[in-house]
Parts: C-alpha cells; structure tokens; sequence
C-alpha cells in the first residue's frame, strides 16, 4: 500500500473487485477509469491495486453493474437491465455523438432501427472509454450489442406478426408454457417486447413441435409471415437462426449478466459476431427483406 496524505479511519466490505475506504482528511488522486484527477476523503481500490483508484461517480456505476449481475433475477431480465444502464452511463448529447460517429463509421447502418443504432454507438463508445483500463469489465457495452439484435427481431419479426394476428383468439398459446411470454406480447403488442431468450424458445417451438402448427395460431402466423419473405430460408432453419440466437445468448449475453467479468477480447468477439462482415444483425436483415413492390 503507498503512502497516503491521511490515515485510513474506516474499511468497508469489498463489492466485487472493490473495495472503499475513508480517510480522516481529503486526499487528491487519480481515477484510472475516466482518467480525472479528484480529491476525496473516500478511495476505492480496484482489484487490491492500489495505483488503481476509483472516484465515486466511476465506483457507484461500477457497483451498479455489479448489483445486477450478483442479483438473483433471470438472465433475461439482467440482460434488459444492464442494457439500460449502459444507456444511463453517458448524457444525451454524448450518446447521439456516439450515433453520428456509428453512422459516419458504418454505411450500413442506416437500415437499422433508431433504438439499435442507439445501443450499438453507446457500445462502441463504451469500448473506447475501456481500452485504456481493459481488464475492466465489458459485460455492458457487450449487452449493448446483444440488445440491438433483441431490436431487430422486434420490429422485423414480432411487430409485423402481431399486426397479421391483430384480433385473432390467442388464449390457447396465451396457456402454453412455451409460447405464452410471447402470445401475450402479440395479444398485446403496445405492451413490453418479449426478450431474446424468450423469442428463441417460441422460435425453436414453432420449428420443432408439428402439432403446435396445427393448434397455435401463433405459430401458424410465423410461418406465413415467413413465407412472404424471399431469402427466410435461414430464419426456418433449425441451424441457422435458431441456433446464432442460442449462440448469442450462451457464448455473450448470459455470461455478461452473470459475475464472470467479461474482457475486451469477449467484446470484440461479441461485435463481430453481430456486425461483422456476416454478422448476425445484417444476416437477420437480409432474410427478413421483402420483395419490392
């Protein structure tokens, strides 16, 4: 431990890799993570490294990761948190910065929704801030990613179904366990989107189960609705879709919402697996595309 300006007169239970202690006078500093210079009569030490030092704003974000991801909800609804923290993390006028950037950086981004443009720049925005201090923990720019594809299959797949079952009697999926999360979406299509674990599991449902096609009515939307589509012979394949969606979700976005602190390295392989070259996001756009008229 290196010579402080003052004593420590108390020693508070670490959170995760930190630890906060408080001083009988102010001492000056500098945080490693946004790289100011800040005086305090509090200090927070990352990882036992004491030439690493936390000012208060970084440490309660960082605990506010950490809070979520120790929290015994499921992985979805982590998952929808920390995405929308990672979004609380800069102001207004630096997240649409970020946006302007994303747009200028990626032609094709313009066929993006506004909502996953706006979880990807926060992303790479975020990414950039870390790469200073990369073995922080990256599990919410990598969500950021994860949630925009969670966009797309809204508005390109949930939206457009729940519009042709608009009206439709769906009590009988609104009773089945395994499509019920989404029915009540497609019932109620102004309510809350169902999240990415929840659409995979109604997704691999309606490929598998042959009886659910002639019962559910749901079920029966889907496949019209990708029959319409010219390039969905991806969406209805078992080893297409499906399984990057499980892949997402197995290889990123759960690990992201549990304690395992993922490394720029996860981030990395996370983001090209969803915008590279053949990303999912794009692939997800090219098989939901309609015949011009």
């Amino acid at each position: 431990m290196p010579p402080l300006a003052s004593d420590i007169i108390k020693t508070y239970p670490s959170r995760g890799p930190m630890q906060q202690f408080r001083l009988a006078e102010i001492n000056g500093f500098h945080c490693f993570r946004c790289g100011q210079s800040k005086k305090s009569k509090l200090l927070v030490v990352y990882a036992d490294d004491w030439d690493r030092l936390l000012c208060n704003g970084c440490y309660g974000r960082l605990l506010s990761i950490f809070e979520i991801k120790s929290g015994t909800k499921s992985e979805d609804e982590k998952a929808t948190e920390l995405a929308q923290l990672l979004l609380t993390l800069y102001s207004n006028d630096q997240v649409q910065e970020a946006e302007r950037r994303y747009r200028l950086a990626e032609r094709r981004a313009d066929i993006l929704s506004r909502d996953a443009i706006r979880f990807i720049a926060t992303a790479e925005f975020l990414s950039h801030a870390l790469e200073s201090a990369s073995d922080l923990d990256w599990s919410p720019a990598t969500i950021g990613l994860c949630k925009a594809v969670e966009i797309e299959v809204v508005e390109r797949i949930m939206r457009p179904l729940a519009a042709q079952l608009r009206g439709a009697n769906l009590s009988v999926d609104r009773n089945d366990k395994d499509l019920a999360r989404v029915a009540r979406f497609l019932a109620r299509p102004e309510s809350q989107p169902p999240e990415l674990g929840a659409f995979s599991h109604f997704l691999q449902t309606s490929l598998n189960s042959e009886t659910r096609r002639t019962t559910s009515p749901s079920i029966q939307a889907l496949h019209r609705l990708f029959s319409l589509l010219p390039n969905s012979s991806w969406l209805t394949n078992i080893r297409g879709f499906h399984d990057a969606l499980v892949k997402l979700a197995r290889d990123f976005r759960n690990r992201a919402a549990h304690l395992e602190s993922l490394s720029d390295s996860d981030y990395r392989a996370c983001r090209e697996f969803v915008l590279g070259r053949e990303g999912l996001l794009w692939r997800i756009i090219f098989a939901t595309q309609r015949h011009k008229k």
